[in-house]
């Protein structure tokens, strides 16, 4: 943009000086208007017409060949003002200081601030690189530091590792002890209420047929008795007398309008029997849960010691784990610093070498671009007469 409003100012365009009739003979001519396509050429007038331009091509001038390579490396440059520049270089420059006119004045300041941004950037970027040595060379008393105290924070995580692993070990045997403990509670359990168990079952058991068949019988209304009386043989056998054992088919199978003295007499013996029965388990149950509540309670006191050395153990645990992620995490740190620590020297060679080259480039430039510049910008006619002028960038 700054280099199309200089031009526009002075009556050029982006891609090179406008001319008229009036311009002089070392501007850049006109465009000429496009003719019609000329007939094909021969094999022969193709070779001569491609070898045309390489005959008439100029050696560009070393000095103006250093303004050139300056406008190239500037990078913030548009490529359509550099294209402009570098196009309008060779005329404006062979023109000798106090004979140029002002657009080729106007050329050789914008070309004079473009070299200047761009030794700018090189004296920048020298001064960043020197700092980046000076910064570098602070770092070995810090690093070394650093490292020591890396050193000493692994030795100190070690010993944390060791600790906590006792410390594991330790509550790992309270929890094997607690679950051996329980089992002992659970086994004693187990034996002791099994009679309270199976009395309390016989019990549900008797209760249900009782009220299911035994009861059915009795009333003397149904038409399965049969099948009613058959429950009641599983709790029949052993203590009933054989007589009324041979007896209680008929009178289970006799409905109540046809049932005798006897027959109500063996079924009131039976229903006797059952209440009697009944009795007897509620007894043993009854008596049965004061140690059975006794030996739950040391189960359920076994299962919260159990559950207490486990959770002492999973602490335990989890604080070995974080001494060892703190003994890999200093480990990994003092590698760190110690590589770091290694790693110094070359980093310092390098910046060094950065450095000098940084340096070495700005001072070519200075000597070469610069000066190039400096010499075409301020030439005499006398000299400039003997400036051989390329036709072309």
């Amino acid at each position: 943009q700054f280099c199309s409003q200089a031009l526009s100012r002075q009556g050029l365009s982006a891609v090179g000086p406008q001319t008229s009739s009036a311009a002089p003979a070392a501007m850049a001519p006109r465009t000429m208007p496009r003719k019609a396509a000329a007939p094909a050429a021969t094999k022969r007038e193709t070779q001569a017409a491609a070898a045309a331009p390489a005959a008439k091509r100029q050696k560009v001038d070393p000095a103006c060949r250093g303004i050139i390579e300056a406008i190239e490396q500037a990078s913030d440059l548009p490529e359509a003002c550099r294209k402009m520049l570098l196009a309008c270089i060779p005329t404006a420059f062979a023109t000798p200081n106090g004979q140029r006119h002002e657009t080729q004045s106007s050329m050789v300041a914008m070309v004079g601030e473009v070299i200047n941004e761009v030794t700018s950037k090189l004296e920048e970027a020298a001064v960043a690189e020197r700092e980046k040595v000076v910064d570098i060379e602070g770092r070995k008393t810090q690093l070394e530091s650093a490292l020591k105290d890396a050193e000493e924070e692994l030795v100190a995580a070690t010993q944390e590792v060791g600790t906590k692993t006792a410390a594991f070990a330790e509550a790992a045997t309270a929890t094997d002890e607690a679950k051996a403990a329980r089992q002992d509670k659970q086994e004693m359990q187990r034996m002791g209420d099994l009679v309270m168990v199976t009395s309390r079952v016989e019990k549900t058991a008797l209760e249900t047929v009782m009220s299911a068949s035994l009861s059915v019988i009795i009333e003397g209304q149904s038409d399965d008795a049969a099948q009613h009386y058959n429950e009641l043989l599983p709790f029949l056998q052993g203590g009933v007398d054989e007589s009324l054992m041979s007896a209680l088919p008929s009178s289970c199978g006799k409905k109540a309008a046809e049932r005798g003295s006897f027959d109500t007499m063996v079924l009131e013996q039976i229903g006797t029997l059952f209440k009697d029965k009944l009795a007897a388990l509620a007894k043993a149950v009854d008596e049965a849960a004061p140690a059975a509540e006794e030996r739950a309670a040391d189960v359920a006191a076994a299962q919260v010691a159990l559950e207490t050395a486990s959770a002492a153990q999973q602490g335990a645990a989890d604080a070995l784990n974080g001494a060892k992620g703190a003994e890999q995490g200093a480990a990994a740190a003092a590698r760190a610093a110690k590589d770091a620590l290694s790693a110094h020297e070359p980093e310092y060679a390098s910046a060094t070498t950065a450095r000098d080259d940084k340096a070495a480039e700005l001072e070519n430039f200075k000597l070469y671009n610069v000066a190039s510049f400096e010499l075409l910008r301020d030439r005499a006619a006398v000299e400039a007469s003997s400036v051989a002028v390329s036709g072309g960038a």
